[in-house]
């Protein structure tokens, strides 16, 4: 049970970290692009795009701590 939580935190850190540098890449993408196509970009959209990328690096950093520890034990 112990291996469960631990890969449950790997992947909520894991998922926030990934959050949060996408959210701060996709600004400065923005920021780059407005500029050349003569808009003010919608900012929002860094939201809506990291949320997704933010759910599959959690997920993905749960399953690979999982199943490194079950592999590590057996």
């Amino acid at each position: 049970m112990g291996k469960f939580f631990v890969s449950a935190g790997i992947g909520l850190v894991s998922g926030v970290i990934s959050f949060f540098l996408s959210v701060t890449f996709l600004c400065f993408a923005l920021l780059l692009a407005g500029p050349l196509s003569h808009i003010r970009p919608d900012m929002t959209l860094t939201y809506k795009v990291a949320a997704p990328i933010a759910l599959l690096a959690a997920l993905t950093g749960f399953t690979i701590s999982l199943v490194r520890s079950v592999r590590r034990s057996s």
